[in-house]
């Protein structure tokens, strides 16, 4: 077998394995590693939904190490040899011809040969033990190293984190971005999303997807959570972001949570105070905004959402503000709800000159 594959392998050079356009996805987890007579990598086995499919690795198959900038030179394969541990994630690139590939078993599976392959994801077995003892494995850098997904020995997945970092890493079309703010307000933005952190308890969040796998059996699937920070809207003064946070959907709840406005100067990066942004009192933006949005006709909800304003809700976007309430947000509802105001539709003197947001389309 290695003699017809290091034969394979000259025929692919032969032919410039760089001509071949057409490519073949193929991803799973490190399923065994195969190497000729001199310790060099000659095949890796990935297994995805219980199929197993070989990667064949030529000269000039390329290698990404998880967290390597690099993907040439004797570095970079080395780090990589050094992530090829059973159950690690990877995927790779390959060129569509099917070829054969005998796995140590004796088993005959479908091969291809790699362009690229790329280091996803590390697995740490017993990485933690919840409150009833139950082992917790962990898969990190799934997803371009944005995702931790917890699961059981047995590869259940119970929960995935989404990780997306500060609002450095989101552009938005049409919507000047953080690259945008003066060196120093980069930084000051920079240290008040960190400074921020997660607005969920992890740990806890992992117990109660735990609880609902035992309660739902094989009906269960993996929770996800995601926390980001994006561009909302900006002028010449301010610069406006939101971080968004989504929850799973437990007990009947939406899977979209909270969202949390964040206003800065867009030369010295001081957090503006949201209720600045407004020319009338705190008072009056609570009582007059749940009727300005034209469509909370009943007293009691209006008084419900006066009260549960805060200031961290108001969320500026080129055209209007808008305030989310999540479930039990206000008194006597289970539900969620959103208000939001066009700019043009408020009353003279409303919201400050200086806080109204460019339009898109100007």
């Amino acid at each position: 077998m290695k003699r017809i594959l290091a034969l394979s392998i000259a025929v692919l050079l032969a032919l410039g394995l760089t001509a071949c356009q057409d490519e073949r996805s193929v991803m799973g987890s490190l399923a065994e590693v195969q190497t000729d007579e001199n310790g060099d990598l000659t095949a890796l086995i990935l297994e995805r939904d219980g199929k197993r499919t070989g990667v064949l690795l030529a000269e000039k198959t390329g290698v990404w190490p998880r967290g390597e900038g690099s993907w040439t030179g004797e570095e970079a394969m080395e780090a990589f040899r050094k992530d090829l541990q059973p159950g690690n994630e990877i995927s790779a690139w390959c060129y569509p011809r099917k070829e054969k590939l005998e796995t140590a078993e004796g088993e005959s599976i479908p091969a291809y040969w790699g362009q690229s392959i790329q280091i996803d994801g590390i697995l740490k077995r017993n990485a933690l033990t919840l409150r009833d003892g139950t082992a917790i494995d962990v898969m990190e850098g799934v997803h371009f190293g944005n995702d931790r997904v917890y699961r059981l020995p047995d590869g259940t997945e119970l929960l995935r984190v989404t990780n997306n970092g500060g609002p450095e890493n989101h552009y938005v079309m049409s919507l000047e971005s953080f690259d945008d703010l003066s060196p120093q307000a980069q930084e000051k933005v920079r240290a008040y999303y960190e400074a921020q952190g997660p607005l969920y308890d992890e740990l806890e969040e992992l117990e109660e997807s735990y609880a609902a796998y035992l309660q739902s059996g094989e009906a269960f699937s993996c929770d996800w959570i995601e926390q980001d920070v994006t561009p909302t809207a900006s002028n010449g003064r301010v610069m406006y972001f939101v971080t968004s946070l989504r929850m799973p959907q437990r007990g009947g709840r939406f899977s979209y949570e909270r969202q949390l406005g964040g206003a800065f100067d867009r030369e010295t990066g001081e957090k503006i105070d949201n209720w600045d942004l407004f020319a009338v009192s705190e008072e009056e933006v609570r009582r007059r905004l749940p009727e300005l949005c034209g469509w909370v006709d009943e007293p009691e909800l209006r008084k419900a959402m006066s009260k549960a304003l805060e200031g961290d809700m108001f969320v500026f976007f080129p055209e209007h503000v808008s305030v989310d309430f999540p479930p039990g947000t206000l008194t006597g509802e289970e539900n969620s709800y959103q208000i939001s105001l066009d700019y043009k539709d408020a009353p003279e003197g409303f919201f400050q000159p200086w806080a109204v947001p460019a339009r898109e389309d100007s």
